[in-house]
């Protein structure tokens, strides 16, 4: 027998299929089993499992480019400091009122301090030496070590050696494919 779908209904795909998957099959696991202390074991892992799920969606640390690149300024430094206090950092933020002297988070992580300017551009517009000087100037006013651009987006040949010649200390530029690189390893 088979299922006749009425025409022009599609089939909604499941959003975690996975999920669904390692539900039914501690359920039937724990049928299987019908003890009541491995009831309980599995339950427990499927609760840890669904809270940590819902967890990393309410930090919002589950974002394709896609969304990022639709971010507005604000939104994309906000993000960016939940992106660094999952990687282990303590971060600061201090751009987001203005005037924030050319760096809108400070980072902090084994003692090192960071400072960071967030650039979400359009795609097709290359982050210039502009923003490397911005952030050169921010590490300079809060006496942080390092200096950091973060951007959706690509650097121009001049910012990559501004970049590359600065005395002071290291500065460290995050392209598109370093940003993602980033969120896959939360």
């Amino acid at each position: 027998m088979s299922i006749v779908r009425p025409r022009g209904v599609k089939l909604k795909k499941a959003k975690h299929p996975g999920l669904t998957f390692l539900i039914f099959g501690m359920v039937a696991a724990s049928a299987y089993w019908r003890d009541r202390i491995n009831w309980m074991i599995v339950a427990a892992a499927v609760a840890g499992f669904l809270i940590l799920v819902l967890l990393i969606k309410r930090i919002g640390l589950v974002k394709s480019m896609k969304a990022v690149d639709a971010m507005g300024g604000h939104e994309f430094e906000r993000y960016l400091a939940k992106v660094f206090r999952g990687l282990g950092y303590s971060v600061e933020t201090v751009g987001l009122g203005g005037g924030d002297f050319g760096a809108d988070l400070i980072v902090t992580k084994r003692g090192v301090s960071t400072a960071v300017q967030a650039k979400n551009y359009d795609r097709k517009n290359r982050v210039g030496n502009d923003a490397v000087q911005q952030a050169i100037a921010g590490a300079t006013y809060y006496n942080c070590r390092e200096a950091m651009v973060v951007t959706n987006s690509t650097f121009t040949k001049a910012a990559k050696e501004q970049a590359s010649k600065c005395t002071a200390f290291p500065v460290t530029l995050w392209s598109r494919d370093d940003l993602q690189k980033a969120i896959k390893k939360l």
